[in-house]
């Protein structure tokens, strides 16, 4: 009796270490690696873990309106990398002004991509990928 509650204990642990493994994807296998450009206003924001989410509506070729997401880096990689914070976000989504918003599109051809860059009305843009050599990159 005591061998297989050990027994099972050991298996309970194991497992739940590779729960959070299996959980995460990789960018590659999810979206392109192309680079799409969409121009769009910015709707809403999901600022969660593991990836912030920002919605746009998107007017596609047929002149329909569509929802387009983007998701990026977690919140804490967002605020200290590159300085954006929920609130920064939300005073440009009340702005309500169209975005040039570039991702690498996702493979299943659904209206998602992963932030590149979102580049604004004024010309000024937020870079959100590493330059190779760069200490982002490193």
């Amino acid at each position: 009796m005591r061998t297989t509650s050990y027994a099972a204990l050991v298996a309970l642990f194991i497992t739940g270490l590779t729960l959070p493994a299996t959980a995460h994807h990789s960018l590659t296998a999810e979206f392109e690696d192309s680079t799409t450009t969409v121009k769009g206003v910015m709707t809403s924001v999901e600022w969660i873990n593991p990836h912030i989410y920002i919605y746009f509506d998107v007017v596609d070729k047929d002149g329909k309106k569509i929802q387009y997401a983007v998701e990026t880096f977690p919140p804490n990689h967002m605020r200290t990398r590159y300085g954006l914070t929920r609130q920064l976000l939300n005073a440009d989504m009340a702005k309500k002004e169209t975005l040039i918003v570039e991702v690498q599109p996702a493979k299943n051809g659904k209206p998602l991509g992963w932030l590149k860059q979102l580049t604004y009305p004024d010309g000024h843009f937020i870079k959100l990928t590493a330059e190779p050599g760069s200490a982002e990159a490193r």
